[in-house]
């Protein structure tokens, strides 16, 4: 035990050097440090495994730190080894990035930017799409800002680039050229806790804004604005910021989403048609607040937006239908009929297709079959798609390829959902390849399910003792 002490003391200075490089492990009190090291160290050189123990038994609680010599090796260990059963136990592990020693027990509401975002130093003459181009080599990103000057618009010489995978931000922060001084960027504070701040924003801009308005060529006429707007966003900041322009006649915000609002969907009408059209040409795109851009279109482009979404709908409702008669055809096959005669010569259709098209912003496997629905369900994926779900036929398409798929499917009315395997190893790749993806213009997030909790769950616990 003295040892173990000393040890621990003789390293604590570097517990957070380098940031993010020791991970947090909830898991069975039966394991022992052995089991960790046999499973962790694969993914880099361990510098400490330190199981914390009652002062008084001696005893495992059931959680302990590894700390890793790199940042990279603790993320990879954290993303492969998350939700995992080791040492020969069916009880599945926790991992977790540990918090800094300055940090304590403190959590933001944006925990999980911590170790997903970076601050770097840019050339001031360096544009964001340079940027970007840059530091997508290292991983998928999901923004790359520049900070400019609100005033003259020049680059401050400094940026944030957020991943959406921590061993991608974490290949950045390591590999990217040592000119960019990369640290991992602090979660942003909660813009709405801080009204002075955009108080002062507001009035700063408005002192620079008493210029006429230019000739804007603006052949439909349209005075009223549709605006997509950040949550943090309330009625009066928004007014204020379409104030900007004269001319400002209504301006109404909805939050969308429930029980957490998701955006905000604001109507904005001018009293006259340059008006509208010279704040659509100066605030759509504007980062307000700061990471968060404004979208702008005048409600013509808005109606036109959704005539085009419903005709995407109804080739949704067709896909489905396509997608119930393969299902019908897969119950035939179990009943060892031929799907294909019957289908062609009872009801005069053909079998639907599983090569279609499938858009992706990574390369995806050859298309697998399905596994049998009798099948028992090892593992499952909890899948987010932003900002809109995907259709079922999509899905399924690009979860079969990682094989063993028994089903996969979204929730009533959310964009989340969840794919079941009959395979781990499947699950995993499907994880490791499908998160932060982009298939068919939709952001993935594809991350690993929480067990389902079953009425064994307190006999395991008591086992665990």
């Amino acid at each position: 035990m003295s040892d173990k002490g000393d040890r621990r003391t003789s390293i604590s200075s570097n517990l957070d050097d380098p940031p993010n490089s020791r991970l947090f492990i909830i898991g069975s009190k039966m394991l022992s440090e052995q089991d960790f090291r046999d499973a962790f160290e694969s993914f880099g050189h361990i510098e400490e495994i330190w199981m914390v123990k009652d002062k008084q038994t001696g005893d495992n609680k059931g959680v302990t730190y590894i700390k890793y010599s790199r940042t990279l090796e603790a993320a990879e260990a954290l993303e492969a080894m998350n939700g995992k059963c080791i040492g020969n136990l069916t009880r599945s592990i926790r991992v977790m990035i540990a918090a800094s020693r300055d940090q304590g027990s403190k959590r933001e509401w944006n925990e999980e930017e911590r170790i997903l975002r970076l601050f770097v130093i840019v050339p001031k003459n360096m544009t964001d799409s340079e940027l970007h181009d840059y530091f997508k080599t290292f991983g998928t990103i999901d923004y790359a800002t520049i900070m400019r000057d609100k005033g003259t618009r020049e680059s401050k010489g400094f940026a944030y680039v957020k991943y959406f995978r921590f061993s991608h931000a974490a290949a950045a922060f390591e590999k990217c050229d040592r000119k960019y001084k990369a640290v991992f960027a602090e979660p942003r504070k909660p813009y709405l806790k801080n009204e002075e701040k955009f108080q002062v924003n507001f009035n700063s801009i408005n002192k620079s804004t008493s210029l006429p308005i230019p000739d804007i060529n603006n052949p439909t006429g349209c005075t009223k604005l549709i605006a997509i707007v950040s949550p943090q966003l309330n009625q009066d900041q928004l007014w204020k910021l379409f104030d900007i322009i004269p001319g400002l006649d209504y301006c109404h915000l909805t939050l969308e989403g429930h029980p957490t609002p998701n955006r905000g969907v604001a109507s904005v009408v001018y009293n006259s048609a340059q008006s509208a059209s010279y704040a659509k040409e100066k605030l759509h795109g504007f980062e307000y607040p700061p990471g968060n851009r404004i979208i702008v279109k005048t409600d013509l482009e808005a109606v036109q937006n959704f005539e085009s979404t419903c005709a995407e709908q109804k080739q949704t409702d067709i896909i489905q239908i396509t997608e119930t008669i393969a299902h019908a055809s897969s119950l035939i096959q179990g009943a060892a009929l031929s799907s294909d005669n019957v289908l062609q010569t009872k009801l005069g259709l053909t079998s639907v297709s599983k090569d279609a098209d499938v858009k992706s912003s990574i390369k995806l496997p050859d298309l697998q079959p399905l596994a049998s629905e009798e099948e028992s369900t090892v593992s499952r994926c909890f899948i987010v798609c932003t900002p809109s779900p995907l259709p079922n036929a999509v899905l399924k398409n690009v979860f079969s390829r990682f094989g063993n798929l028994i089903d996969v499917y979204m929730l009533n009315n959310r964009n989340c959902g969840f794919a079941k395997y009959a395979n781990a190893e499947s699950a995993e790749t499907a994880i490791k390849t499908l998160h932060g993806a982009e298939i068919c213009g939709i952001r993935m997030k594809v991350l690993k399910a929480e067990e389902k909790q079953d009425h064994n769950r307190k006999r395991q616990r008591i086992d665990d003792k």
